[in-house]
Formats: C-alpha cells, structure tokens, sequence
C-alpha cells in the first residue's frame, strides 16, 4: 500500500517537472503561482483568525429614542395653529434685535430698512420655527413649508404684527381652518346662537376646521340635539332662562334619580340594598365569615369588597399584620398580641442573654477595681452588685427565660438572712 501511494502522489509531480526541460518558462509560471497560492492561503488565515478581535471592538450603532416613539399627529388646522404660535414666538424673540454688522449693515445703510422689517429678521424668525414644537415638530415644519410664500407675502406688505395672522395664513390661505363657531369645506356657520351654542353644554362639530358637520358633541351628563337634557345617572341641578346644569347622582343609584342623595335614586347598585327612611344603604359583604378564603381576611368598600391576603405569620387572620392572627402559621409562635418568627425569637433572647451576661461581668469588674482601693466602698457596691444580679436572675426566671442558675431550687429569703 505504501508503494502505491507513493506512486499515485508521485505522479502528476513527475509529469509536470518532465516538462520542465523543453519549456523552463511553464515550469516557472506554475511554481510562482503555487508561492502565490500559498500567499494567498497564509492572508486568508490571519484574517479570518483577526476576525473575532475586530468584531468585539465594534460597538453596536446608537438609536434615536425618537425613532422608536410613536410619532403624534394632528389635524391640519391644529398644525396651522401651531405653526402660527411658533411663529408669534419668534417675532417676540427678536422683537430686540438689531444688525450685527456684514450684509446686513450693508442692507441697513442703502435700503434704509431697520432690521424689524429686515429679511434677515425673517430668517431669524424662520430658523426657529417649530423647534419647541418636540412632540409634533415634523407636522409644524411641514406647515412652515406650505405657508412660506404667504409668509413671505406678509412680511413685505410691512404688516402691523398685531393683526391676525391666524386668519390670515390658516383661513384665508392655505384653507386648513375656520373662523370661529363655522365648521366643514365651506365654513358654514353652526346652527344655533352663536353666543350659546348648544346651551352652553356643548360645542359644534368641527368648529373653527374645514370639517365636522355642525351638530351639537355634548358634554358629560348632557344630551339632546341643542345639549339642554341630562343624560341617565344625571339629574337637573340648576336651570334658568340661559343655563342649565346636569349633576351625578349619588353612586348608589342606578337607573337615574331624582336628586343627589341615596334617597332619590329610582333603583339601587349591586352592593346596595334600599332602606325606607335611608335609602341606598351599603351592605356589609364582609359580616359573612366566610366570605374569603382561609388565609384571607375580608376588607368592605363602599358598594363593594375586597380579599386581602393575610399576613405571613398568620394562619387565618381578621385584618393586616402580625398581630390580627387568629393562628399563628408553621414556624412563628405567638408573644404577646404577635406572631413571630421563632427563629427570629431565639436569636432575639440570645442577644439578651449575652448583654445581661456582659452587664454582670462589667459590674463585677468595676467592683474588683474599687474594692483595694477602699474596703468599706467596695463592699458596699459589691453587695449592691449582688443583689443587682440576684434580681434580674429572679426576673428573668419568673417570664420564663433561662438564667445562669435556677433559682427555684433557692431560699432567697433564707439567703439574704445569712
């Protein structure tokens, strides 16, 4: 096998080379384009091994949180209107401006033109426009645009910049809106008294905009083809010759009512039950114990109630926390009105107990360093020392804490007698 691998592999190398001799130039050729192979070969690894290190330097692109945000629109009168604001804000930014040398000197010295009636004001004005405007910036600009010629127009008739711009760029040129209280294509005027359209509870569809038909949209409460009724669960609170007012009724009524009081309502909500001197009464979902789950307590709103989860440490509960336990859960135990963990307990009492223990050492020492140095002082605050620690033992037993000795097994009496 080895033989005739070798000579397979060693075939097409003895057949190129025999060529070699009759055309030196091929041979030439096909050894630099096997260099050039290998070359090109080596290139290709240390891109590809280089690769990894590229790619971790590269740092993903950043997004334009504007991009990702639902763009906001409006209608073409409310973007007229906004376009004119804007454009009222740049004529009181620059109300104080002035020439600041250049062409503009230039323009102010031959054409004897002040710069409130510059075209370099108007651009000022314009370079500004919409740029407050963030959350519909793209409609106003687009506005700015259809308005440029008229705008352009305007300012060089020399206008008194108090007149109405509004009516005169929105209305009367590009037709976006309407005069007040007209409404639809032709700006029809709305039916009705235009100083008390639709009874003062209500607005005229379309109003000031190239759309909507003229009928009364009522305001809550209110109904009717000139607003002047109250809707149900509204009752008449107030009425004269220009005005007239719908109030809620109680919001234990259901059905409509009267006035506004539980007793006026024509029926009552679920929640509530009707009381013949008090009427609408809220019920009590809550006097039922059972009402809730186990490990719930009842909580009562008006018309209505909620199951609130009870505390942790409780198993079965009559309202919130650790202290409205009717049981205490697995692994807390009850002291006093709480239920505690007893972990928690066992570590609280060892705390104690090792502060006690770090009292009475403390008091002992103090009394060791004072008793050379006077006798009698010494043994005075020795005895007190004693009997300081015979009673917080004494105490600490009687509630059921463990001391250093058990002191049942005492006479006490016995002992301060010796």
């Amino acid at each position: 096998m080895r033989t005739s691998e070798g000579t397979l592999s060693s075939r097409p190398r003895l057949h190129l080379w025999s060529l070699a001799p009759s055309n030196p130039h091929w041979a030439r050729m096909v050894c630099g384009t096997m260099m050039s192979n290998r070359k090109c070969l080596f290139k290709i690894i240390i891109c590809l091994l280089s690769l990894p290190a590229v790619l971790c330097d590269i740092k993903p692109p950043i997004l334009n949180p504007g991009i990702l945000t639902p763009t906001k629109t409006l209608g073409e009168c409310q973007a007229c209107k906004l376009f004119v604001d804007s454009f009222k804000k740049g004529l009181e930014r620059t109300a104080r401006g002035k020439y600041e040398g250049g062409d503009a000197a230039w323009e102010e010295e031959k054409l004897k033109k002040s710069y409130k009636r510059s075209e370099i004001r108007l651009i000022d004005i314009q370079e500004g426009i919409c740029k407050e405007e963030n959350g519909y910036s793209m409609q106003c600009h687009n506005m700015a645009e259809k308005a440029e010629e008229f705008i352009e127009s305007w300012w060089a008739q020399n206008p008194d910049e108090s007149a109405d711009l509004f009516t005169y760029i929105c209305v009367e040129s590009l037709k976006t809106c309407c005069p007040k209280h007209h409404f639809g294509k032709d700006c029809t005027p709305c039916p009705g008294d235009h100083g008390n359209l639709c009874n003062g509870n209500g607005k005229c569809r379309g109003d000031g905009t190239r759309k909507g038909n003229g009928t009364c949209l009522c305001d809550t409460g209110y109904a009717g083809e000139n607003c002047d009724q109250c809707v149900t669960g509204y009752y008449l609170s107030f009425k004269d010759d220009n005005k007239m007012k719908c109030s809620p009724c109680h919001r234990a009524c259901m059905g409509g009512c009267r006035h506004g009081t539980p007793k006026d309502c024509v029926a009552c909500k679920p929640g509530f039950v009707f009381d013949s001197d008090e009427g609408c009464l809220d019920i009590n979902e809550c006097d039922d114990v059972n009402r809730c789950s186990k490990d719930q307590f009842c909580l009562n709103s008006i018309g209505s109630f909620t199951c609130m989860q009870c505390d942790k440490s409780c198993s079965g509960c009559h309202g919130d926390g650790p202290d409205m336990c009717r049981k205490c859960a697995s692994g807390y135990s009850k002291k006093g009105e709480f239920c505690i963990a007893d972990r928690e307990d066992e570590d609280s009492s060892d705390k104690l107990t090792l502060t006690r223990y770090m009292t009475y050492v403390g008091l002992l020492i103090a009394t060791g360093i004072l008793l050379p140095k006077s006798t009698s002082l010494g043994s005075f605050v020795g005895a007190m020392v004693l009997s300081y620690i015979v009673g917080a033992e004494y105490y600490c037993m009687i509630n059921g804490h463990e001391g250093l000795v058990n002191l049942k097994e005492f006479d006490l009496m016995q002992l301060f007698r010796t």
